[in-house]
């Protein structure tokens, strides 16, 4: 699981520094992480549930709708977000 992700190059770096996030999903299946966050399991889990959604919506439809969620819902309250929480049992 932890091998989905990479060590993030410097400007998705300086993103995730930037924003407090540990990682980014990109739309190409690609997901970037901060160096030191790279042996973290249940970061691993989370970004691999965002990749399945990738794989069912395809990565244009999925950067869409994540964006619109991002945008009527915030963060936390993202149907996408909320997926990936409650599949891994966290609230």
């Amino acid at each position: 699981m932890q091998d989905v992700l990479t060590p993030a190059p410097l400007l998705p770096r300086a993103f995730l520094r930037a924003t407090g996030f540990g990682a980014i999903t990109t739309p190409w299946g690609v997901v970037y992480a901060l160096p030191e966050r790279i042996g973290d399991a249940g970061l691993a889990a989370h970004e691999a549930v965002h990749l399945e959604q990738i794989a069912r919506m395809g990565g244009a439809r999925w950067a869409v709708t994540y964006l619109w969620y991002l945008l009527r819902y915030g963060y936390r309250a993202n149907p996408l977000e909320v997926e990936a929480r409650d599949r891994l049992g966290v609230a």
